[in-house]
């Protein structure tokens, strides 16, 4: 799918009336910019039995590019966890490869089912898996910690989480939990989804299957404390 195809794609599924479609304010969060609801399983890396039910509110950023912002479903209320980037194929064999390794793949995610448009008529849903989200990548970090989702506040550093690949991979109850909050049935999506083809998964993504962990590390370093000539009260204030 070439880029134009995946906004094209998203409001033909959606059945929009082309005066709503055409005044979206993309790129903002909230009811009139979130053009998807997404529920699907995240992992932490290095840590496969760290398993997230993750919300996706996702905004179109660009014609390749979705935004969302992500929820875990374990806390009432829900907590911001973190930030999902998807983009498609052809934006993916783009980057480098030390870049790559921090993306994972949704094929899985969609055939198996584990990715779900929770409120969605069946065929809406199945359209926008087979013609806009098979062939994505996705991006995600997590703000607010695995380990700490207890906490009062979100302590700690962001941390990378990967998606499932393959069946055996997660805890069967986690799946049923979260079918039943959703009222859904995993092996049913399952079996409707068996008619879309899984596309080749680039190389570079999915880096965990390498046995790479990958984890973000607070480096302090001494530098200038001062702030540049002008960027004084006055100056701001005659601004």
């Amino acid at each position: 799918m070439n880029s134009y195809q995946l906004a094209l794609a998203l409001f033909s599924a959606l059945t929009l009336p082309l005066s709503v479609s055409a005044t979206l304010p993309f790129g903002h969060y909230g009811p009139e910019g979130t053009v998807l609801f997404l529920n699907g399983f995240h992992f932490v890396s290095g840590h496969s039995d760290w398993e997230i039910s993750a919300n996706h509110y996702c905004v179109i950023i660009r014609d390749d590019l979705l935004q969302c912002a992500v929820y875990n479903t374990a806390t009432a209320p829900a907590r911001l966890a973190g930030i999902e980037y998807i983009i498609t194929t052809e934006a993916f064999e783009t980057l480098d490869y030390e870049e790559r390794q921090l993306w994972h793949s949704h094929v899985y995610e969609i055939t198996s089912g584990f990715l779900v448009e929770p409120g969605l008529p069946a065929s809406v849903d199945h359209t926008i898996m087979k013609d806009v989200l098979v062939g994505t990548y996705g991006k995600t970090f997590h703000t607010w910690r695995y380990d700490q989702q207890n906490s009062s506040y979100p302590i700690g550093i962001p941390e990378l989480v990967m998606g499932y690949t393959g069946d055996d991979q997660i805890t069967p109850d986690f799946v049923t939990k979260r079918d039943e909050l959703f009222g859904i049935n995993t092996t049913e999506i399952r079996e409707s989804r068996k008619d879309i083809p899984p596309p080749p998964i680039v190389a570079g993504a999915d880096s965990w299957k390498n046995g790479y962990v990958l984890s973000l590390g607070i480096v302090n370093e001494t530098g200038k404390t001062d702030f540049p000539p002008g960027c004084n009260a006055q100056t701001v204030l005659r601004q």
